[in-house]
């Protein structure tokens, strides 16, 4: 079987979607991950033979040799260890000249990112321009088509969605602070008055703790978040508010409602927040798309 060797620390919503490869690489992954991430990954899986956390990684697999490493991580220190580690072949991020660059093989995923070699205007339009999901783009890495692959991550099987219960997570890391949306409260209201319970979704001591409480839902409102992947891993009904991030890139396995801001081209990945953007989508439409998603009348309680 190939020995692959896969470098993806964080954050953890890009954990949860790159455990597509799981599913469609075949090979005995070793998985190299942040270990704030660790419990994300599934406690047993065909494909999956270890997880080696980052603060190990050097030791760990410096006598290993493998038949291919995938470096999806764009950071200094990822990108060393895929260069030390030996390796026949090697698709993704590494060092060349103390810079960061990648292979040809993954251009179609990192043309359009930070890292571009056309330059950040292009690579910037290119990212507006694209239709592809990240499955697509990362599967293309191989040369491979994207049918579906599943996400494959923890689950404690024992719990059941409460169908009644609406999980909402408001919240947004520094780095997007457009992803978030003033709608939330209004919508709650709404959505109390039909006889839903909404969860607010907290931090919580554990990672897998906050992903039991995303099990417990029969659905999840969000924005672009990890969140919105969790319920996708777990078939849970969704809606996810795309204020500033591309929504062609995720791709909705049948269980994603996704509501675009008609500012998105305007707010496209920028990391000064605005007002105008995240009221932009109004919490009617929203309320709208979760009676469609869920099929309720509106008239009857439930």
């Amino acid at each position: 079987m190939t020995k692959i060797l896969l470098i993806k620390t964080g954050a953890a919503g890009d954990v949860v979607r790159t455990t597509v490869l799981l599913n469609a690489l075949q090979g005995s992954v070793t998985w190299v991950i942040d270990s704030r991430y660790e419990p994300i990954l599934p406690i047993r899986h065909p494909h999956l033979h270890r997880v080696v956390t980052l603060d190990n990684a050097f030791e760990t697999l410096q006598h290993e040799i493998f038949d291919h490493t995938i470096s999806l991580e764009e950071d200094h220190t990822c990108a060393l260890l895929a260069c030390r580690v030996p390796t026949k072949k090697l698709t993704g991020i590494y060092l060349e000249n103390k810079r960061l660059t990648y292979t040809p093989d993954s251009a179609g995923w990192y043309d359009l990112s930070l890292l571009s070699t056309l330059g950040h205007a292009a690579a910037n339009e290119a990212k507006k321009q694209n239709k592809a999901s990240f499955q697509q783009l990362l599967l293309n890495m191989f040369a491979l088509p994207f049918n579906g692959e599943a996400y494959s991550i923890y689950r404690n099987h024992q719990i059941r969605p409460d169908q009644r219960v609406v999980g909402i997570e408001t919240r947004v890391g520094a780095r997007w602070p457009n992803k978030g949306w003033s709608g939330y409260p209004a919508l709650m209201n709404k959505l109390e008055q039909l006889g839903y319970e909404c969860r607010l979704l907290q931090e919580r001591k554990t990672i897998t703790e906050y992903l039991d409480d995303i099990a417990a839902c029969g659905c999840i409102i969000s924005g672009d978040t990890l969140a919105m992947h969790v319920a996708m891993a777990y078939h849970i009904p969704s809606i996810a508010v795309f204020n500033c991030t591309s929504a062609a890139e995720i791709y909705d396995y049948g269980t994603l409602k996704k509501i675009v801001s008609p500012m998105l081209m305007q707010a496209f990945y920028k990391t000064s927040f605005s007002q105008a953007v995240i009221d932009s989508i109004s919490p009617e439409e929203v309320y709208a798309a979760f009676l469609q998603l869920k099929g309720v009348n509106p008239l009857q309680k439930v």
